[in-house]
């Protein structure tokens, strides 16, 4: 009884984890998009939203719960460069940003006078002070939040299905609907946060588990709470492009972070809708405390800062994230996006490569490293 516990409790924690603000975003637009041809829009994104981050969680394992092993794959200038690059992207400078934008948009839709800076900035406060209590985030997160999280989220898709309007959808090129979801899924950053947040979770496994578990075994172990996540996350994007499509008349001319309460006010009523954009702001609180605390103790171990200055660290990738949130929803989306789609396809290859064989480094190192001249040249020449 116990090990289903703590299975379902470090599920629930990896699904609160990688369930922030492109998780209640992204795949509404792709529904919106997509029109009649919606389960090809949601099969785009189970690829790169679903099953590339459970094989980024898998891959960490692997390498018994660390990145830098991963990253090594890839050679001695990768080892040292992905790490920032990747934690950065998902930390001061573009996950964590976004989360406060969507959480606005999730407030900000019944209090329109609530203005970005103020929300912002107390936003950031709390994030900084859940980030000194990092102990607690997992438990907080598995037992209490994600719970009331889904539970919330179930009701709305439910209801969305039940009242959906009997209207005809607009009519997609399949293609076009597939790449869109594929597309997105990158921007969603899952695989990025990925192998970070399997690190995290596979150390607090492996603390939890006897010192004389065989390496097999542990990642067994370790990988049922990442499929508990993985289908989680499955069901409800699942829902949510089902929403786009169907109340795509409700959206049009909607900003991406105010969809998801418009559908809700939409089904639920406007005090239902404060229920859900309060709980669109732990969503991505929880999703910002944990991104933030990584970055802040990879930049300490990376440069040699000592412990007790954790703090300080903490508060210079807090006030960062408030700076760059500045910028808006759309405005982060404008310099995040053309990163990820020079990035993701060689990280993309790599962990599959991880994961198919342990030896051939040189080959490693060159399919990754032109893999990513490619998308240079693709996306720039």
């Amino acid at each position: 009884m116990q090990q289903y516990k703590h299975i379902f409790i470090y599920g629930f924690a990896i699904f609160s984890m990688f369930f922030g603000s492109g998780n209640l975003v992204f795949p509404l637009e792709i529904g919106r998009n997509a029109g009649d041809q919606w389960i090809l829009g949601f099969l785009g994104l189970f690829l790169t939203g679903i099953l590339l981050p459970f094989l980024g969680l898998f891959v960490i394992k692997l390498h018994r719960g660390s990145y830098n092993a991963f990253f090594a794959e890839a050679g001695g200038l990768a080892r040292l460069v992905l790490p920032l690059f990747t934690l950065s992207l998902l930390g001061s400078f573009g996950v964590v940003p976004r989360c406060i934008t969507v959480a606005h948009g999730g407030i900000g839709y019944l209090y329109p006078q609530i203005s970005l800076i103020a929300f912002s900035l107390v936003f950031c406060m709390a994030t900084f002070l859940f980030g000194l209590k990092e102990h607690l985030m997992i438990s907080i997160l598995g037992k209490w939040m994600t719970p009331l999280l889904l539970v919330s989220l179930f009701i709305l898709i439910s209801m969305g299905v039940f009242l959906a309007p009997d209207l005809g959808l607009s009519e997609v090129r399949g293609p076009g609907a597939f790449a869109d979801g594929f597309l997105r899924g990158y921007r969603t950053m899952d695989l990025f946060a990925a192998f970070f947040f399997s690190s995290l979770i596979f150390k607090q496994i492996q603390a939890a588990l006897p010192e004389d578990l065989s390496h097999g075994k542990l990642i067994r172990a370790a990988l049922k709470p990442s499929l508990v996540g993985s289908s989680l996350l499955a069901v409800i994007y699942l829902g949510f492009v089902f929403l786009g499509a169907y109340y795509k008349s409700y959206t049009i001319g909607v900003s991406p972070e105010l969809i998801l309460p418009t559908i809700a006010a939409h089904l639920m009523g406007e005090k239902a809708t404060l229920l859900i954009g309060v709980i669109i702001v732990f969503s991505c609180l929880t999703t910002a405390v944990a991104l933030n605390n990584i970055y802040a103790q990879y930049l300490c171990s990376r440069f040699k800062i000592n412990d007790r200055k954790f703090p300080i660290v903490l508060f210079v990738t807090v006030a960062t994230s408030f700076l760059v949130s500045l910028l808006d929803f759309r405005g982060i989306e404008k310099f995040l996006a053309p990163a990820l789609e020079v990035s993701y396809p060689s990280l993309i290859l790599l962990t599959i490569m991880s994961i198919s064989f342990k030896e051939h480094k040189i080959f490693k190192i060159a399919v990754f490293y032109g893999a990513l001249v490619f998308m240079i040249f693709y996306k720039y020449f």
